[in-house]
């Protein structure tokens, strides 16, 4: 099983043989004449999105992050949900995750007092809606995955052409 299956939000890191001003303005034409996606550029950083006609639940948006490193861009992309999206999963994962740990403490506590500890019986059931969680976050990434092929062929052409895939540390 490779690690994809388990991301849910894809990244790629890729160094240019541009420079940072030149990736940025290349960012900037790409964003003005397209009117399929939508965008800003602050810095270094650029958030790349869907138009809000067309945007649903699940539709993805890329962060770039244009940094250099050793004297060379490093181009760092990131696809994910809309941040209330995300914020609003991990809230989830979480809240379940707390409420998982303190039943098992409150179950344990009452096995080790020669209690009954039927509220170990509710584990299973958070742990299974932390699975309904992460399965709910793989179909929203199904369902958003034209549009973040949408977003990534658009991009790909403007900066990303010459771009060789940098190395890990």
């Amino acid at each position: 099983m490779s690690l994809e299956f388990l991301e849910i939000r894809p990244r790629f890191k890729k160094q240019s043989p541009d420079d940072i001003d030149s990736i940025i303005n290349q960012l900037n034409q790409m964003l003005d004449t397209n009117k399929d996606i939508v965008g800003r550029v602050v810095h270094h950083h650029a958030t790349i999105k869907i138009p809000e006609g067309q945007q649903h639940f699940w539709s993805p948006q890329l962060s770039l992050n244009i940094e250099t490193v050793e004297g060379k861009p490093i181009i760092r992309g990131l696809y994910g949900p809309n941040p209330n999206v995300w914020l609003l999963f991990m809230f989830l994962y979480f809240f379940m995750g707390f409420v998982a740990m303190v039943l098992l403490v409150i179950g344990i506590s009452r096995l080790n007092l020669g209690l009954t500890a039927y509220i170990l019986w509710a584990v299973p059931f958070v742990l299974g809606g932390i699975f309904v969680l992460w399965f709910a976050g793989k179909a929203g990434r199904k369902l958003g995955h034209e549009q973040m092929y949408q977003i990534h062929n658009l991009v790909k052409p403007a900066i990303l052409t010459n771009a060789v895939d940098a190395e890990d540390w």
